[in-house]
């Protein structure tokens, strides 16, 4: 288990506002942490099969800026919109760095402890299914390859993480790799 002052020592501190990138509208995502019987997650998300952008994949709750809040606000708003954690029950711990997506967004991360007593209800319009992510399977580099997405072997290899059926890939496998890297 890492506790939280560990994780704010390897962290950069929570993104207070979002830096704008031309050309890219703003977004953010919550790295819900999550610690059961001493053993750490990340919880994902799975994307409905039939949503219009990212059908299926695996997924951080987050998603665009709406008015003028920042990238804690967005993030946490988002994930309660998505998969039911109440703000009130995330301690913000830092962030990561942005990055850009192909759908011509700037992702701001956040990174949050789930406080206990953990009651998800995922959104059955954006939402297939919420997973604990085990810590030490993100972190094993002898479970990372390097691979086109499936749904398009025409483009560039990119990381891919296999696991009990899911297989994790794209931005979000960049974050999670980025926030592995600094562990």
């Amino acid at each position: 288990m890492i506790d939280d002052a560990r994780l704010r020592a390897v962290l950069d501190p929570p993104p207070a506002a979002f830096h704008v990138k031309p050309g890219l509208r703003l977004a953010a995502v919550l790295v819900p942490w999550l610690t059961r019987d001493g053993e750490d997650f990340l919880l994902l998300t799975r994307r409905r099969d039939d949503q219009p952008h990212h059908p299926g994949q695996i997924a951080l709750p987050g998603g665009a800026r709406e008015g003028d809040e920042d990238p804690v606000a967005c993030a946490l708003r988002e994930c309660e919109e998505e998969i039911g954690l109440q703000r009130e029950r995330v301690l913000v711990l830092g962030g990561l760095p942005p990055r850009a997506s192909i759908a011509s967004y700037w992702v701001h991360v956040v990174v949050g402890r789930v406080l206990a007593d953990l009651e998800l209800r995922p959104d059955p319009r954006e939402v297939a299914s919420v997973r604990a992510w085990p810590l030490a399977v993100l972190r094993d580099p002898s479970r990372w390859v390097e691979r086109p997405p499936a749904s398009d072997p025409s483009r560039r290899a990119m990381p891919h993480l296999d696991w009990e059926g899911e297989t994790l890939w794209g931005l979000t496998a960049r974050f999670v790799m980025d926030l592995c890297a600094r562990l």
